[in-house]
């Protein structure tokens, strides 16, 4: 792979912007980002109630905008003025997203009026996976069934793990993420909320037969962790069957984080902090459905006390990494 290589993001959450600050600091300049937009939680779930629900959720779009912004210090502010919450837990990036929504006429043209306002120097562009209004339903194995993105974090410690996920109303995928999965060289599932970031954006009609058909590479990242609402995960197979029970998709390369590099006492402890939590390692075995590579891109948030997905390493993992 070389700077110029088309690679697609595939994500939302906290989990694709790792991903992507790591490919631009890699060097690579053609990055299309393809995000969630039925996110209904916190600040964002206010305002998608405010409208009724026909707005689509900016969260992961404008973190994705901003986390393909190569560094600097005019990104460093912008990014403290997004991330601002004030006393009643408002946050400014949404507010800000969506005005910018209203006034360049869609979602779809943001990231074109971000750049002639910040004159950021972006690698790349972020692409809503759809440009129409929907949310996330789900059924869990006891038959209980919940509309709403938020549930999947309230039901994250629980057992009663998700059997079925589906939009609803059922809605077109964007043209526009047709368009640069048909062009990518490869397409990077990213870390994240399995069913809030991820299986979510292969739920909108079309998508899942345009991602089975397009020429370019396609890599899972497996979680470091597994959550307690998506069943017994317990090795890469397992978390793959999860996307080919669902949507019946399939990978060419999974690609998982070594933790024998990290420090063993640091690793224990955050581990048995993920224990409370009826969250396991997703550990490696060598009878892997599919090609799997093992690599240092993990680090310890000693702060918080969890496991992360390096931006530095994986970046090193990016620039030698050949298709």
């Amino acid at each position: 792979m070389n700077n110029k290589s088309k690679v697609c993001t595939i994500g939302g959450g906290t989990g694709m912007p790792v991903i992507n600050e790591a490919l631009v600091q890699a060097g690579f300049e053609n990055i299309k980002s393809i995000v969630t937009t039925f996110d209904n939680g916190g600040d964002t779930g206010r305002l998608r109630t405010d409208e009724r629900g026909q707005i689509l959720a900016t969260s992961d779009y404008w973190r994705s905008l901003i986390s393909l912004w190569k560094d600097g210090d005019q990104k460093s502010v912008w990014e403290d003025m997004l991330r601002y919450r004030d006393g009643r837990s408002r946050n400014f990036g949404n507010t800000f997203f969506q005005f910018m929504t209203e006034k360049s006429g869609s979602l779809a043209d943001v990231d074109v009026l971000f750049k002639k306002l910040t004159l950021a120097d972006l690698k790349g562009e972020v692409i809503p996976v759809s440009l129409q209004p929907a949310n996330i339903c789900l059924e869990t194995v006891t038959g209980k069934t919940y509309q709403g993105e938020h549930y999947l974090d309230d039901l994250r410690m629980s057992r009663d793990y998700v059997k079925k996920i589906w939009l609803e109303p059922e809605v077109n995928t964007n043209p526009e993420v047709v368009n640069a999965l048909n062009e990518a060289d490869l397409i990077i599932v990213c870390p994240g909320s399995v069913y809030g970031s991820l299986i979510t954006n292969f739920l909108t009609k079309g998508m899942r037969d345009v991602f089975a058909n397009c020429k370019a590479k396609k890599m899972l990242m497996v979680n470091i962790m597994s959550t307690a609402n998506e069943g017994e995960i317990r090795n890469q197979n397992d978390y793959l069957e999860l996307f080919y029970k669902d949507l019946k998709i399939e990978f060419d390369l999974l690609l998982m984080a070594n933790l024998g590099k990290l420090d063993k006492n640091k690793l224990d402890r955050v581990l048995d902090f993920y224990e409370l939590e009826n969250s396991k390692h997703i550990e490696f075995i060598d009878n892997s459905k599919v090609k799997t590579l093992m690599a240092d891109i993990a680090t310890i948030d000693e702060v918080n006390w969890r496991l992360r997905h390096s931006q530095a390493k994986l970046a090193k993992f990016f620039k030698s990494f050949e298709l």
